[in-house]
């Protein structure tokens, strides 16, 4: 199934289940109503931004509005070809989804990350008690808690709060990288 048409039902679906109306939902994210029921009508391409604060609204890891949810069963071998999986961009990130799991009482979702060179991002702190891990394949990210962001290069790894606002910064080349984010329950 086409994203737009993943995306926009997912939000559906989360909003009408946090018994949220569609214009109180666009206030929180501060976004219009015009763009989430083009976005929920599967009619509009999101943006990794406004993925990011719907997501934070509605008290759900990013991935789950990325993909539909799998029918219970035995789980089969994944695969994600480079050009498969759910992909969003925005001004500074890109970030395929590259799976997600529950485990252990935690869900994980792993995503390949890309920062533009030269550009930086504040994220907006995610729910308390997420975790974001990072191992930087090419390029050097300055990254972590905005207030402390560390200096990575090829082959480093961070592990870091995503419950406080924080950083991914290009310096100087693009950063390919590998991103783990933890949340401390399914949802």
């Amino acid at each position: 199934m086409e994203l737009v048409k993943v995306v926009g039902g997912n939000l559906r679906a989360i909003r009408t289940e946090r018994e949220l109306s569609l214009s109180e939902t666009a206030r929180r994210a501060g976004i219009g109503k015009a763009t989430l029921s083009e976005l929920e009508a599967g009619r509009r391409n999101p943006t990794l931004e406004t993925l990011y604060a719907l997501a934070t609204v509605l008290g759900v890891p990013l991935g789950r509005l990325l993909v539909a949810e799998p029918e219970p069963g035995a789980e089969p071998a994944v695969v994600v070809n480079r050009a498969g999986g759910a992909e969003l961009s925005g001004q500074v990130v890109e970030v395929q989804l590259m799976d997600r799991v529950v485990t252990g009482g935690q869900r994980q979702e792993i995503y390949r990350l890309r920062v533009r060179a030269g550009s930086k991002y504040v994220s907006a702190a995610h729910r308390p008690r997420v975790v974001e891990q990072l191992l930087v394949h090419s390029g050097t990210l300055v990254t972590g808690p905005e207030s402390a962001p560390e200096t990575l290069g090829p082959g480093d790894y961070i592990r870091f709060d995503g419950g406080v606002d924080h950083v991914y910064q290009a310096p100087a080349d693009d950063v390919l990288a590998t991103l783990v984010m933890r949340y401390p329950a399914p949802s």
